[in-house]
């Protein structure tokens, strides 16, 4: 049989540029936070692509052509509509799990992550720790990376520091938990954190906004400390304000 050298060469060509250009209609995602789906995503345009390659006649290279255009328009509709709810983006690119709290190692989360303790000092080595009791929390992100902060007396001396002197309180420490992200309540996280929906319409109106559209991003940390974004309406609207009192 006759081997096809020349169409397979410039399938090979072809394929590169056709995946190089979809790629980078995805977006940057791909290369920098790789989560469960952009995973599935560039494992299935791998496979797609290579049986371009190995394509021998136009009627099959066109097919798989075809497939691979279909496929990246889907996967930029499941990215649209993750923008869009937070529900279907916590299927899609999962959750932070907090995998050390306050230097104790929380094994259930280990075993729910299929993380195990070589895993974990290993990852906590390449940040420079070597003892897991100097850590406060330890969170393994939907990413696979492990974001840390240190106890306080492991954590590096900052100008902040020497200029006012150490800040040696517990008081703003911690990670946040996000209780609302783009105008929607996370109900269950809420409840967490001990507090409830009337609380939490008191905040936003403290900060000036008028319902919970106006909120992009809301978070609290165990002592009770906010923070909080708004929307560019709710921003402009503001700068109008201000801008009728001259």
């Amino acid at each position: 049989m006759q081997i096809p050298f020349v169409f397979m060469t410039l399938s090979a060509v072809i394929t590169f540029v056709v995946l190089l250009v979809l790629v980078r209609w995805l977006g940057a995602t791909q290369l920098t936070q790789l989560t469960f789906f952009n995973w599935v995503a560039g494992a299935s345009m791998g496979n797609v692509a290579a049986n371009m390659i190995g394509s021998t006649s136009v009627n099959e290279f066109v097919g798989n052509t075809y497939s691979l255009v279909v496929f990246t328009a889907a996967c930029l509709f499941a990215a649209y509509v993750a923008l869009k709810s937070r529900p279907f983006r916590r299927v899609a690119n999962g959750e932070p799990t907090v995998l050390i709290h306050r230097g104790i190692i929380l094994r259930h989360n280990l075993a729910k992550t299929k993380v195990n303790l070589d895993v974990l000092m290993m990852m906590l080595r390449e940040k420079g720790y070597f003892a897991y009791n100097d850590i406060q929390y330890a969170i393994l992100e939907p990413t696979g990376n492990l974001s840390i902060l240190p106890s306080q007396a492991s954590q590096s001396v900052s100008k902040a520091d020497l200029v006012n002197g150490p800040d040696l309180s517990d008081e703003g420490q911690g990670p946040y938990t996000e209780i609302v992200v783009d105008g929607e309540i996370d109900k269950d996280k809420l409840v967490n954190t001990g507090h409830d929906e009337a609380w939490l319409d008191a905040q936003i109106r403290k900060r000036g906004a008028r319902s919970i559209e106006d909120v992009m991003f809301l978070a609290v940390n165990k002592d009770g400390h906010v923070l909080a974004d708004f929307s560019r309406r709710m921003q402009d609207s503001k700068q109008v304000e201000k801008d009728a009192e001259f």
